[in-house]
């Protein structure tokens, strides 16, 4: 345990907070639900972009609140979630209760709430190391209770949180001014595909693309990387290098940068992309459906794009039959007399390059989310030392 600065002491959690565990109403008991009590779920905490929580996705009655143990927390205590997943924070500005995936913090007079917010975001891979359990990690009322934070007077905790919050207001700001091209590009693109597509003819996809497949000889200790492609359109990405006799007997394809890439198990969920030029020798399993636009017919970028659209991906999952996950695969045959757009080459070759800025911009978005990661990861660790 590092040594801190004068007037700082380490103090357990149940020293300046009340440890507070959630509960949730019997699902189906249908009069506790949907009433306009705020009830929180680790869900509703991970897709935050800040530290406050105003709204849940789901509410319950007061019947529901009376139905179980859960407890109503009053506004600006700090949640954080023990379970599946653990580490996730805010803090509510209304009164909230929660599901058993959390302890949350009601804040005693020896600590700031944004103090304890911020503490506990420095020290997440701390909590997560408390977890246990068979079907998923948890931490238990106990473990929170124990778990010790450097506690400063109340002025420097004030001081430490108001210079935090000034400086990753500075990366917030960064990244949002990414997300807002990223916006920008998308309206563009659309508008752009929506008129190069009007009184066009439609064919089936392999008139106008190639089905390619290039089979991967695979030796016991050579090496080779893998492609992934993210659902919801969200591109392709890295994956483990593998060898060959990792592999095993598993079939293997290599993918080249441009080629139109469908995983046949998520194609319905949008996992569609055009390969990078980073992909280009990476390989794909068998599932993996790539794609090669006949020259001076189509482009990878305005396939994509179509695809991801509301016309083709209700396409993409009539071709897909089954209930969900993996009883939904993409059939080739179906795919491949799927119908689409074919507008003017030279105005796809057009929205390709549009295309293209808007990946870019993409990759910039993510570089930045990651650097703002690693950023408030340094400086959370200066702050708490005393040295910020």
């Amino acid at each position: 345990m590092s040594r801190l600065p004068s007037g700082w002491k380490y103090l357990k959690l149940i020293e300046v907070a009340e440890i507070v565990s959630g509960a949730t109403p019997k699902t189906e008991v249908e009069k506790y639900w949907n009433g306009n009590i705020l009830w929180a779920t680790p869900k509703d905490l991970g897709q935050l972009r800040s530290a406050e929580i105003s709204d849940t996705e789901r509410k319950i009655t007061q019947a529901g609140y009376e139905s179980c143990s859960t407890r109503l927390l009053p506004s600006g205590s700090v949640l954080l979630s023990s379970r599946a997943p653990i580490g996730h924070l805010a803090i509510n500005i209304k009164p909230i209760c929660t599901n058993q995936g959390f302890k949350s913090l009601i804040p005693k007079n020896n600590i700031f709430n944004r103090y304890l917010y911020w503490v506990l975001k420095a020290s997440v891979v701390q909590l997560q190391g408390l977890g246990r359990g068979c079907t998923f990690d948890e931490i238990s009322k106990g473990s929170v209770e124990k778990f010790e934070i450097p506690v400063p007077p109340l002025s420097e905790q004030c001081r430490i949180v108001a210079r935090v919050e000034e400086l990753t207001s500075r990366v917030e700001e960064s990244r949002n001014t990414a997300i807002e091209r990223e916006a920008h590009l998308d309206v563009l693109l659309q508008a752009t595909y929506w008129r190069i597509i009007d009184g066009v003819e439609w064919e089936p996809l392999e008139k106008v693309a190639s089905l390619v497949r290039r089979a991967v000889k695979t030796k016991p200790c050579e090496k080779y990387e893998e492609m992934g492609i993210r659902s919801f359109g969200k591109g392709t990405f890295k994956k483990p290098i593998l060898t060959g006799k990792q592999i095993g007997n598993k079939h293997i394809y290599y993918i080249h940068k441009g080629d139109l890439v469908f995983n046949n198990v998520f194609a319905w969920e949008k996992a569609i992309a055009v390969a990078k030029e980073e992909d280009h020798g990476r390989v794909g399993s068998h599932r993996f459906i790539t794609y090669v636009p006949r020259e001076g017919k189509a482009t990878s970028e305005f396939l994509c794009h179509h695809f991801l659209g509301e016309r083709g991906i209700e396409d993409i999952r009539a071709a897909s039959p089954g209930s969900a996950g993996r009883n939904r695969t993409l059939g080739l045959k179906k795919l491949e007399k799927i119908l689409v757009p074919v507008p003017d080459y030279d105005e796809q070759k057009r929205f390709a390059e549009l295309a293209r800025r808007r990946q870019l911009v993409q990759q910039e978005s993510a570089g930045i989310e990651e650097d703002m990661k690693s950023f408030t990861s340094a400086l959370l660790v200066k702050a708490f030392r005393g040295e910020l």
